[in-house]
């Protein structure tokens, strides 16, 4: 047998031309990324295929119910007394338009006659020209004196007649006897004395008329003439305004009506009545008045009665000489706090933590939510006072839950603690006391 002879690697490869040694290097470069592929490809499968086979099961769990936190106040029954707020309108308790009640020409008038000018009761405003006046009461005056002298003069007419009767001695009919004794005469001149008499009464008052006064205490409110002017009977002269006492009209849901105290309404003295006007007097500064009457008739466009709210010396004019300080002023909006009863056994619970106008919530000893339906005795513009669905110290809850349900645990923040709840406590008691602490 014929051998080859043996050849080494490095003769081969000598032998092999370089571009087919490359193309062997790039083929053998491709097949190994290619069979790296398969491998990847394959145990990414074998894996996918084992999770589909066994897959992962979630272990369940008991839900945990979370405590809402939340803020809460002490319930506290007590007695407190009703207070009416509202918004009122000062008017006059008193106006008259003075007029002229003789002719003539304004002569005087007084340096404080215009608006806003002060009158006490007799002073005198305004004078007409009173000469006509004065000639009219010396006429009046001569002719009384003649009408006198007259009466003089038929009573000795009637003396004469008399004896003359008597001499006669003779009887005449009742008729014939009066003109006998001139009885027609004397009642003639006596008639004509009390003609005289009251024209000159007259002439008198109207000398007094020429001087006008003011008829009480009084402010100006519109002066209407000025010195110089004609006026003849009932021409206005001016509009007074009784400067003794002021009203305060003020509308009240008939609802409160019960707790207020309105004489010949359901009382025979009125509740007390504190008025604020924070833009003339600052704040905290009032006045003190009383109710006076209910108005018959409702407000026009509104449904609300009215009641009348008295002040005195509402310019503060009798004030010792002092300036007025806090005067009240006509058409102005003030602010009322009207006092009523007392309302027994129940509690002040604040406006906001009332829900949905009839429930509030409640945190229960075991610190879950409890929703009370409640009845209020009187509702305020910052409280309500409940008398029946909450018992003394229970806790009313003050924050907003989003949805509240029975039974929902809570838990209290721990800022603030008891002595919180005792400041919250304090607070509401004050509101329903009127004080403001």
């Amino acid at each position: 047998m014929a051998t080859l002879p043996e050849t080494s690697t490095e003769e081969v490869a000598a032998e092999v031309p370089a571009p087919a040694a490359s193309r062997i290097r790039r083929a053998l470069s491709v097949l190994v990324r290619m069979l790296l592929v398969i491998a990847i490809l394959g145990v990414s499968g074998y894996i996918s295929y084992h999770w589909l086979l066994n897959p992962p099961v979630a272990q369940r769990r008991p839900p945990q119910r979370e405590a809402a936190l939340v803020e809460v106040m002490p319930a506290e029954m007590q007695t407190v007394r009703a207070t009416v707020r509202n918004m009122g309108t000062v008017v006059p308790a008193r106006t008259v338009d003075l007029a002229a009640r003789i002719r003539g020409q304004i002569s005087k008038v007084a340096p404080a006659f215009l608006p806003g000018g002060h009158f006490a009761q007799g002073e005198v405003l305004a004078e007409i020209e009173p000469n006509d006046y004065e000639l009219a009461v010396e006429q009046q005056r001569a002719n009384l004196v003649k009408a006198q002298s007259e009466l003089k003069l038929e009573m000795g007419q009637q003396s004469i007649a008399q004896l003359e009767y008597e001499l006669l001695g003779e009887s005449a009919p009742e008729e014939d006897e009066a003109l006998m004794l001139r009885q027609p005469q004397l009642e003639s001149k006596k008639a004509a004395v009390a003609i005289a008499q009251a024209g000159l009464n007259q002439a008198r008052l109207d000398l007094e008329r020429t001087v006008l006064v003011a008829p009480f205490n009084a402010v100006i409110q519109e002066r209407r003439v000025d010195l110089g002017a004609y006026v003849n009977p009932g021409t206005a002269l001016a509009t007074l305004v009784d400067s003794d006492e002021f009203w305060v009209e003020v509308t009240v849901p008939v609802a409160e009506l019960r707790w207020l105290q309105i004489p010949g309404f359901n009382s025979t003295s009125g509740s007390q009545v504190r008025i604020f006007h924070e833009d003339a007097w600052g704040a905290g500064v009032y006045r003190e008045g009383e109710v006076q009457r209910i108005l018959s008739d409702i407000e026009s466009g509104s449904t609300l009665p009215r009641i009348l709210v008295a002040v005195k010396d509402p310019l503060q004019l009798n004030n010792g000489g002092e300036a007025p300080s806090h005067p009240l002023l006509l058409g102005a909006k003030v602010r009322v706090e009207i006092i009523g009863q007392e309302i027994p056994d129940v509690c002040p619970v604040p406006a906001s933590a009332v829900r949905e106008g009839s429930y509030v919530w409640v945190m229960t000893p075991d610190k879950a939510l409890a929703i009370r339906p409640i009845e209020t005795a009187w509702r305020g513009a910052e409280s309500a006072y409940v008398s029946q669905g909450v018992e003394h110290g229970e806790l009313i809850v003050m924050s907003d839950l989003s949805t509240p349900v029975n039974g929902m645990p809570l838990r209290l923040k721990e800022e603030g603690g008891e002595q919180g709840l005792a400041a919250a406590a304090n607070t509401l008691a004050s509101e329903a006391k009127g004080v403001r602490p």
